[in-house]
């Protein structure tokens, strides 16, 4: 799975889950390092995604 592969993959699992998912839960979900997603989500909120975030994920 390649960068943009991924945040797809990531943009899909945080628009189906209705509870929040911690950084650790998606790193293990796709295969990738906790910062990772946390470039990932940079990323992708640079791009105009609107990505919350809670104490609980």
């Amino acid at each position: 799975m390649d960068a943009k592969e991924r945040r797809t993959a990531l943009c899909t699992i945080l628009k189906e889950t209705e509870q929040p998912v911690t950084g650790t839960e998606l790193a293990k979900m796709l295969g990738v390092s906790r910062q990772v997603i946390v470039g990932d989500i940079a990323l992708l909120r640079a791009g105009g995604v609107h990505v919350y975030a809670t104490p609980q994920g």
